[in-house]
Parts: structure tokens; sequence; C-alpha cells
């Protein structure tokens, strides 16, 4: 009976923390895989389209876009993977002397929102996983639920 309570105590904070370092691995580690699936298509190719549309140097800036950095940290490992492919191709990290590039202004903008809104949309989602973990679960057994009513 322990084990199970342990089990359940740490139900809630891996779903989240599975839900945000990849949209929509929480519900699928809940058991939930089509509604995951979906999850994780969605943000994270609204996040990578968004990427695509401004490129990566001008979407994923943080020093001269504070706090669409904070929302595009929303959708966690795709952020994470999107910083280190800015911080690679960066002109201050490159070794050669070249050209920064430069987008297009409004391409720029739509991208930073794509990916803004995919990251606020990802902390729904792990909001949305951790309430689900910590939803009692319907027993086997004459559909009483799991909360010792057997």
């Amino acid at each position: 009976m322990a084990e199970t309570e342990h089990h359940s105590y740490l139900r809630a904070p891996v779903a989240g923390l599975l839900a945000w370092l990849v949209p929509g691995l929480g519900h699928i580690y809940l058991g939930d895989r089509s509604r995951g699936l979906v999850l994780l298509v969605a943000i994270t190719a609204t996040f990578w389209t968004g990427v695509a549309i401004g490129s990566v140097q001008a979407t994923v800036a943080p020093h001269s876009r504070k706090l669409w950095f904070a929302a595009q940290l929303g959708s966690g490992g795709n952020a994470i993977a999107a910083y280190s492919l800015h911080r690679l191709v960066s002109p201050e990290t490159a070794t050669s002397p070249k050209q920064p590039v430069t987008a297009n202004w409004l391409s720029a903008e739509v991208g930073v929102h794509y990916t803004g809104v995919a990251g606020l949309l990802n902390l729904l989602l792990v909001i949305d996983a951790i309430v689900r973990a910590e939803r009692p679960t319907v027993s086997l057994r004459g559909r009483a639920w799991a909360k010792g009513v057997t």
C-alpha cells in the first residue's frame, strides 16, 4: 500500500515535467496516447513552423526578446533545442567572419509569435497533465473509485 501511495505522489510531478520537456509526453505517460500524440504534433509543429518562418537567429533571441523567450521556454525541449541551434549559428559564436543573417521584420515577428504561443499553450498542457494525474482512477472491480473504495 505504501508503494502505491508513493507512486501516486510522484505521478503528477512526473507527468508535469514530461509534459513540459516534450509536449504531449505527460499525457502519453498517463496512458492517453492518442491525446498525447495529437498534442505532440500540434505544439511541436507550431513551434518549429515559427522557427522556420522567422529564422532561428531572429526568432529565438533571449537578449533582445526576453519576454517572448520566456514564453518560448514553455515549450521545454523545443525551446532548448532551438536556443542551442541559435547559439550554434549565431554570428557572435561563429569563427568565420560572415555577415549576420537578417530576417524580414514581418516574418521574424510572425515566427516569434508562433513560438511564443506554442510555449504558452504547452504550459496549459502541463497544467492539464498535472490535473489529470491527480484525478482518482477508476477501479476495474465494480467501477468504484480507487481511493480505497472497493
